[in-house]
């Protein structure tokens, strides 16, 4: 019988939360710059690796960079100190929440086309938790288990991805405001992330009991009017050569579910993509979400509109 590999986009549950003055403190603040679309810093060469065959697997984050309107200012402390308490409201008012899942898995030939679409559905159940030491734990369940899942590759994490933001997490990452961007023809601002180092990552693959942690970098569509967090993409910052792993693209998209008995709403995901390469896996993987429903939420709801203070203006 085949090994299960399970590839945990992001599990936060154990790590200890950065020291809280180091947390608190003020990220840089390019609110005096004019940024424009221009090609980010990379420490990794993997953008410039991919072959021809490839092709089924979207660009690279830093090899496409979305435009951005031109003589818009970004804050991004202010960027990120509004989306912030966004997830911290994700965090503080929903315990539990349900969906439907259906998983469309496709194998990649060596020439890089798609094989026949092999389909999964499953009833789909997250928690998230915290700890009372402020460690948050974000588990997810589904019917059958995770030997249901196609290529004996389980994806996990995918609700958790949006912790980047919670302000326990910033200290983690570098962070830069590329600009305001679009998403679905809204304002957002365009953020770009990488975690500092792996020894403390959010990600990881578990292979044959073995555990590798995948540093990340990615960009962010944060709403210029609520700061909800509306998409991820992310690429590996580094190959791992001991599990021949050279590719992890993912994409995240989030749609706003009305809390029960509220005016308010929490955006969680609605899909995911992912492609991978390693160890001679090649797929792409597609998860999508629907009927989501709040299984569980607080009795004190915390939720409100973000301050004027908060809403970085562009320049005109």
């Amino acid at each position: 019988m085949r090994d299960l590999f399970v590839f945990v986009a992001v599990l936060f549950c154990g790590l200890p939360l950065p020291n809280t003055a180091l947390a608190q403190q003020k990220p840089p603040d390019p609110s005096t710059q004019t940024l424009v679309a221009e090609p980010a810093t990379r420490t990794s060469s993997s953008a410039d690796m991919r072959t021809r065959t490839d092709r089924w697997v979207p660009p690279d984050i830093d090899r496409v960079i979305p435009q951005v309107t031109a003589g818009a200012t970004c804050s991004l402390f202010d960027v990120l100190s509004a989306a912030g308490k966004r997830i911290e409201e994700l965090v503080q008012n929903v315990d539990k929440f349900t969906a439907r899942e259906n998983v469309e898995h496709q194998n990649v030939g060596s020439s890089g086309e798609l094989g026949t679409p092999e389909i999964r559905r499953f009833n789909y159940l997250v928690s998230i938790t915290r700890a009372a030491n402020g460690n948050m734990n974000v588990e997810e369940y589904r019917d059958g288990g995770l030997g249901q899942f196609p290529d004996h590759v389980a994806t996990l994490g995918t609700p958790a991805l949006v912790l980047i933001f919670h302000p326990h997490h910033l200290t983690n990452f570098d962070m830069t405001c590329e600009g305001l961007g679009q998403w679905r023809g809204r304002p957002a601002w365009q953020v770009r992330f990488e975690e500092r180092n792996s020894n403390n990552s959010i990600s990881t693959m578990v292979v044959a009991g073995h555990t590798f942690n995948l540093r990340l970098r990615g960009r962010a569509w944060i709403l210029a009017d609520s700061y909800q967090v509306a998409r991820l993409e992310t690429d590996l910052a580094d190959e791992i050569p001991q599990i021949q792993m050279r590719l992890q693209h993912q994409n995240i998209e989030y749609r706003p579910v009305p809390l029960p008995e509220s005016r308010h709403e929490i955006w969680l995901p609605s899909s995911t993509e992912l492609y991978m390469d390693f160890r001679g896996h090649r797929f792409y993987r597609q998860h999508t979400f629907t009927d989501l429903q709040f299984f569980s939420v607080n009795v004190q709801q915390t939720i409100g509109d973000p301050k004027l203070s908060e809403r970085p203006t562009p320049a005109h």
